[in-house]
């Protein structure tokens, strides 16, 4: 479990996390929000990237802020929303970093973390990108080079920022699916954050509400994705939910369709 208690965290002199409080167990939680809410500074703030004023971030009854990087990333796997590599590394030896927790410095990768990378690209059904440098793959192929380099790291939690940013419909469709059925398949805990209402409601099993560095609320998509609290997150937009298949949807309301834009 994942237990985030009275998280604080200032950038200069500006408070950017203001007391979250979020648990999270056995499943697919989602963070929602605008941008600039946090959103992004919560989630680096779990993984080591950025240290907290003051809380309490503890998984499966560790206190994670007191470890390491190094111990740390050997239990909390990290999928980054930008594409930072830009060397032509190939998509093998970049899913092979993965192991980079579990490796002796002075020795290097061994035969068990070359034959961890090549099931983790077949899990993901990308083997055949295995030679290919990574700095020419499609936006679509980078995300899944990099949620295999997640795997490879093998942490019980796997933490997503904003996987979907940058990606086409059919792109994005692709790899929450992946997401969602690694967490199914192989137990892990995940936690992503995402802009879009309607992905949360198809893949997720939590969200937390996130606005001006608070969750505001949480609980399964169809309790807490409401016509009001979307009002509440997006600054006063209308929307209305509507029913499809056994699904929810959110469309924006008629009268904000009508508003008039100055351009």
């Amino acid at each position: 479990m994942l237990r985030i208690e009275n998280l604080y965290f200032y950038y200069e002199e500006k408070e950017i996390l203001r007391g979250v409080n979020l648990k999270l167990k056995h499943e697919v939680g989602c963070i929602l929000g605008a941008n600039g809410v946090g959103k992004s500074t919560l989630l680096k703030s779990i993984v080591g990237l950025l240290k907290p004023k003051k809380g309490i971030i503890e998984f499966n009854g560790k206190n994670i802020l007191n470890l390491g990087f190094k111990d740390r990333a050997k239990l909390i796997s990290y999928v980054p929303q930008e594409f930072s590599i830009n060397f032509p590394y190939t998509v093998f030896d970049t899913v092979l970093m993965g192991r980079n927790p579990h490796v002796d410095f002075l020795e290097g990768p061994n035969s068990k973390d070359e034959k961890i990378t090549l099931k983790c690209l077949n899990i993901l059904g990308i083997n055949y990108l295995k030679d290919r440098p990574f700095t020419q793959l499609s936006g679509g192929q980078k995300r899944l080079v990099l949620i295999a380099r997640g795997l490879a790291q093998e942490g019980k939690l796997m933490i997503f920022d904003e996987p979907t940013s940058y990606l086409d419909f059919k792109n994005q469709i692709l790899v929450l699916s992946v997401i969602e059925k690694i967490s199914r398949k192989f137990g892990k805990l995940v936690l992503l954050s995402l802009h879009d209402p309607n992905l949360a409601f198809f893949f997720c099993d939590n969200v937390f509400l996130m606005k001006d560095g608070v969750i505001i609320d949480c609980g399964k998509p169809d309790d807490v994705i409401t016509e009001e609290n979307i009002e509440r997150l997006y600054n006063g937009l209308k929307t209305e939910l509507i029913k499809f298949s056994d699904k929810k949807l959110v469309v924006p309301n008629k009268e904000f369709l009508e508003l008039d834009v100055v351009l």
